[in-house]
């Protein structure tokens, strides 16, 4: 969606649809616990897999804001160093009033943002699907791919490339632990990552949940995740 798309006041979140799919999966979708510097941004991404028995698998991922001083949100140390023209779009001023979804999901675009920072992905048959440090892997590529294309020597190229240097399966650490609905459970981590830190667990044998966080906004953030709830909206 473009800023400069007309909508009407009323028009509904596109979202709500979204989530009404997704609470049809077998699976229940984690996401950080509540904390005062940060803010739910919405889906970063969902997909399903199908076969001849039906839905074979299914991932969600949430994106966050972060707000360094919540105390002062209008505080110009709070916002993102955006591009002068990204700026100048969040600047403009609609010629008829956006829906609210939409004027608080633009105004949260002005804070650094943690693009697909929690995963929960699920496989009918774990048998079949990868392990948890390759879900960790995938979920850390996608993240470093999207967001530090510049910093990963990425940009500019097209196609599926992977991130430089490489993160394999060599670098993921198995001593880790990660709270999960207030139980400590065993994890996998990658902390070698100078733009990124990541870990992950699996809570059953068909479910893993993982979370990837920038190293600039670790301090920020608890990573500590629980059951995503149903919510009302947040404007």
């Amino acid at each position: 969606m473009e800023l400069g798309e007309v909508l009407a006041e009323d028009a509904p979140d596109p979202a709500n649809r979204q989530w009404k799919k997704i609470a049809r999966m077998p699976f229940p979708v984690f996401g950080l616990v509540p904390q005062p510097t940060i803010e739910e941004f919405g889906l970063s991404s969902h997909g399903s897999g199908f076969d001849g028995a039906g839905l074979r698998d299914g991932n969600v991922g949430l994106s966050y804001t972060v707000i360094h001083d919540p105390t002062n949100r209008s505080d110009p140390a709070n916002f993102a160093d955006l591009e002068d023209d990204i700026r100048q779009q969040l600047d403009v001023v609609p010629a008829s009033p956006y829906p609210e979804w939409l004027a608080a999901r633009i105004e949260r675009q002005r804070y650094p943002m943690l693009h697909n920072a929690v995963r929960t992905t699920w496989h009918r048959d774990p048998e079949n699907g990868p392990s948890l440090a390759q879900t960790l892997i995938a979920h850390i590529t996608d993240v470093l791919t999207t967001s530090f294309r510049r910093e990963r020597g990425l940009e500019g190229k097209l196609g599926s490339l992977p991130p430089a240097p490489d993160v394999t399966l060599a670098c993921v650490q198995h001593d880790a632990f990660l709270t999960v609905n207030g139980v400590s459970h065993p994890a996998a981590r990658i902390d070698t990552d100078p733009h990124v830190f990541a870990i992950g667990t699996h809570l059953d044998d068909s479910t893993f949940v993982t979370a990837v966080v920038s190293r600039d906004e670790l301090q920020h953030v608890v990573i500590e995740l629980e059951t995503r709830q149903a919510k009302s909206p947040p404007w």
